[in-house]
């Protein structure tokens, strides 16, 4: 067994939010450090202003195929972790491990409605229905995350707010068999993220490391 360093892919966080992936990875620290480690890897920018998840993945796999990649370790952060699984249902063949790192929680009634005031201006009802819809996580029923047919890493946040709340994490675990649930940190770009900048790319070297058959 020799091992592969697969592709890594983030997907950052944010909703309607002007978010970026230099804003979310860059700044932040990840993409210097993936780059001195020499790991083959891309932060494509999610679309800002979606109808629906849908379009969030086809961006995603325009993205990958654009960067000539075929099976790829995912990482989606907060809202990321959305579009990520939604990749991943979609294209199963495109993604060998999948991180949902500090996934956003669902459902919450003052977050949600938050959300759904700026994405109802910004473009319409519709698309708020279509992209704060969801069960454990938004975009996806919890009958698409059980058959989810690849291994899931869940990193979670350090501290539980209200945009990232324990009930998630558990109920990620608790719906993909093949699930696991490993040690967190502050989102980026929270101020604390930079001392555990360090110990998250590490875990994404791992991640992206797999052994396989010469």
């Amino acid at each position: 067994m020799l091992p592969v360093k697969l592709p890594i892919v983030l997907v950052h966080g944010g909703l309607y939010e002007g978010m970026s992936p230099q804003e979310f990875w860059g700044d932040t620290g990840v993409l210097g450090r993936l780059t001195s480690k020499h790991l083959t890897h891309i932060a494509p920018q999610r679309p800002p202003r979606p109808r629906g998840w849908d379009e969030e993945a086809s961006a995603l796999l325009a993205a990958i195929d654009a960067a000539g990649y075929d099976r790829v370790a995912l990482v989606g952060a907060s809202n990321g972790c959305s579009t990520a699984v939604r990749f991943a249902i979609d294209h199963p063949d495109r993604v060998e491990r999948l991180m949902l790192a500090w996934p956003a929680t669902v459902g919450d009634p003052v977050v949600d409605e938050l959300l759904r005031v700026i994405i109802s201006d910004e473009a319409d009802a519709d698309a708020a229905d279509a992209l704060l819809t969801g069960e454990t996580l938004r975009g996806v029923t919890d009958a698409e995350l059980a058959a989810l047919d690849v291994a899931v890493v869940v990193y979670p946040s350090l501290i539980e707010n209200q945009v990232h709340q324990r009930q998630t994490l558990m109920g990620i675990l608790a719906t993909v068999t093949d699930s696991f649930m490993v040690q967190g940190s502050p989102e980026p770009p929270d101020d604390d993220f930079p001392n555990f900048l360090d110990a998250f790319v590490t875990m994404v070297e791992e991640f992206g490391r797999v052994e396989h058959d010469d």
